[in-house]
């Protein structure tokens, strides 16, 4: 498929930004793409000179003194990954990333992406790699009249809707308020209504790209339809940098209402049961949640476990809110809740807030995930482990009711979905105790294996335990579009190792 270029004016502009960083920066046609990138530049000082000064934006390399502070800022979790990239650029425009690109092709450097850094594997941080950070570009474009906006993906998906709301317009983002929106979107985007209005994924409606041979490509509909179709949901395995993404928004519901029950772990086989023969009844505005915690929200102190059953409605009239929170009054153990919250009204910040509150800032984390459409007769008995053997006072393990599922189109990479999603978390802030915590949630999940039919990206553990995140048919696409459109692997894909 031949790509379609960005307009000749901006093309203009971007070739000023390389002409002008001198002869190493010259980039070779691409007939010689072979050549460049099977005979790498040398890497020396004087082309590390040229980078910086072509750049708008830092470039850091590793040793240098602001390296750690920019690897450390590149990933949410306290346990940064043990992975060293050669340099780590923070562009500031469009042009930044296409010589970000071009150099690393010409000097043999493979090219990893930030927009976020929530995604608890980190993918995108790899050794002898180039970093490229999005987080400094942070332009939004709102169109309120068609419902549509253009933004840089490492801006936060809150932020995005702190814009939108008072244009009473929202867009499905992660559930924490810290999440960039490319990564999000891209990996899936499991998030604030998407039963009722899609994935994150689906509201992607065209992006901008840098390829592999270091050109500004815009992907639409019309036009470079591979870049789109793998943008909605491929994540760590996309072959390209997006620098921005247009991407549709919903009208703003009228009403947002949550009600929260607590039991405690005594009635957990009770519960599961219900909760699983319940997922046909959920409507797609309802949000269903079951949590296990083992800590005091005060204190932080730890307590025994306790599970919270919670649903958040998101919908126009509270006739309709309060006829889907009706039915966790439907629960066979109701009269023994430890507390219940009804029909209470919410905000979006407050729904932010409590997202921040599960994932706090400043803690070591990590997490494997995977979905099922295992009967209750099936799944139950093999979930008490998961959900109460909990070896910190933050490991929190969750279920999420997302069935009844709807087919996912055929124009987006994303492809593996269940009834049922089960994450596991384990949370904790001693480094002696890296090892052990960073294994439990796989562990957990693996005693789960024969159940799973995939996982879901972000939340997933690949490098210790490879799942099934794209349909067999995706994924084989996506692999013959990457051989199209990067043979030479520019890009990093999905992680391998752990190290």
């Amino acid at each position: 498929m031949n790509e379609t270029k960005l307009p000749a004016t901006r093309r203009r502009d971007l070739l000023k930004g390389v002409v002008a960083a001198g002869g190493a920066m010259t980039v070779a046609p691409p007939a010689a793409a072979a050549v460049v990138a099977s005979c790498p530049l040398p890497l020396d000082a004087g082309a590390r000179r040229r980078l910086a000064r072509a750049l708008k934006g830092r470039v850091i390399w590793r040793g240098e003194k602001d390296y750690e502070t920019a690897r450390g800022d590149a990933v949410y979790r306290a346990n940064k990954p043990p992975r060293y990239p050669a340099v780590i650029v923070l562009p500031e425009n469009d042009q930044d990333v296409v010589i970000a690109v071009r150099f690393a092709r010409d000097h043999g450097l493979k090219v990893g992406r930030r927009s976020g850094g929530h995604g608890w594997s980190s993918a995108h941080l790899r050794t002898g790699a180039m970093l490229i950070d999005l987080s400094r570009m942070q332009d939004v474009e709102i169109d309120a009249a068609s419902r549509t906006l253009w933004t840089r993906p490492g801006v936060l998906g809150s932020y995005i809707n702190s814009m939108l709301t008072p244009m009473g317009l929202i867009i499905p983002t992660a559930h924490h308020p810290t999440v960039g929106i490319g990564g999000f979107a891209m990996c899936g985007g499991f998030g604030w209504n998407s039963r009722l209005w899609g994935n994150g994924a689906a509201h992607i409606l065209a992006v901008d790209v840098v390829n592999a041979e270091g050109v500004l490509i815009r992907a639409d509909e019309t036009q470079n339809q591979d870049f789109l179709w793998a943008a909605r949901g491929a994540g760590p395995g996309f072959f390209g940098v997006v620098t921005r993404m247009k991407l549709r928004a919903n009208v703003l519901p009228k009403v947002m209402k949550v009600s929260a029950y607590g039991y405690t772990a005594d009635h957990l086989e009770a519960i599961f049961t219900w909760a699983r023969e319940l997922v046909p009844q959920v409507p797609p505005y309802l949000e269903l949640v079951i949590t296990s915690t083992a800590h005091d929200s005060k204190t932080g102190e730890r307590v025994p476990v306790r599970f919270t059953v919670a649903a958040l409605a998101i919908c126009d009239t509270d006739e309709e809110a309060d006829r889907a929170l009706a039915l966790l009054e439907t629960c066979p153990v109701l009269a023994q809740a430890t507390f219940r919250v009804v029909g209470k009204p919410q905000t979006l910040t407050e729904r932010y807030l409590s997202g921040m509150a599960a994932d706090p800032p400043g803690f070591r984390f990590a997490c494997d995930n995977m979905y099922t459409n295992a009967s209750a007769a099936e799944l139950v008995p093999r979930l008490r482990d998961l959900f109460t053997d909990l070896p910190t006072p933050h490991t929190h393990v969750f279920w999420l009711s997302w069935g009844p599922v709807k087919p996912f189109p055929d124009d987006m990479a994303l492809s593996v979905q269940g009834e049922v999603f089960l994450g596991a978390y384990s949370l904790w802030d001693d480094a002696a105790q890296d090892e052990a915590m960073e294994v439990w949630p796989v562990q957990r999940m693996k005693k789960l294996a024969e159940l799973s039919v995939g996982g879901q990206m972000n939340d997933e553990n690949i490098a210790r335990h490879p799942q099934r995140y794209l349909s067999d048919e995706a994924n084989n696409k996506l692999e013959a579009l990457r051989e199209r459109h990067d043979p030479h692997g520019v890009f990093l894909s999905f992680l391998r190792s752990v190290t």
